[in-house]
């Protein structure tokens, strides 16, 4: 699935659309798992990847959703869903990788993809001192109709100023092009 969309960006880069040297993956929740993905690729055609709430360890994801089910009584198709992630790619077990700067942005209430997960993860990063920034949206949970226009203002603030000051940093200024 992650050659599709690099092969997606790439094709763009051929039709001369997309600048291959100011290319950036974005996501958010499971695209946001994606984009872990990506920061670890090798070879790399993007410059940094911007994350927001993401999975950064499937497992750990799998047992906290195991759990809810366990106390709810949830359905055997949910179950079965679950087990579709057990072969997935682990992006903490992909940190050492990681070879381009990333924005992480997190809320620290986020129910859907528990703050602990992502925690984890950006201590991995400094542990094997990858470029990285956390942004941590208080009071904000998981999904876009739950982020308050501070949150908002706080994101897209801190999206734009990372692109300027931190993504393309060994580029042009984004004013120059």
């Amino acid at each position: 699935m992650q050659d599709d969309k690099d092969d997606g960006a790439l094709y763009l880069v051929g039709k001369e659309l997309v600048d291959p040297n100011r290319m950036v993956m974005f996501g958010w929740s499971y695209g946001g798992y994606t984009a872990l993905i990506a920061a670890a690729r090798n070879p790399q055609i993007y410059q940094c990847v911007i994350v927001g709430a993401s999975v950064p360890d499937p497992i750990e994801q799998i047992n906290y959703y195991r759990n809810r089910l366990n106390r709810s009584g949830g359905s055997t198709t949910a179950r079965e869903q679950l087990n579709m992630w057990l072969d997935s790619v682990s992006p903490i077990k992909q940190v050492e990788k990681v070879n381009i700067p990333m924005l992480i942005i997190h809320g620290d209430v986020d129910q859907r993809t528990p703050p602990k997960a992502a925690r984890k993860y950006i201590n991995a990063l400094k542990k094997y001192n990858k470029d990285h920034k956390a942004v941590w949206l208080e009071g904000a949970d998981h999904f876009e109709n739950s982020l308050f226009f501070r949150h908002k203002l706080e994101f897209y603030s801190e999206v734009e100023k990372y692109l300027k000051n931190d993504c393309f940093k060994n580029t042009k200024d984004l004013e120059e092009r």
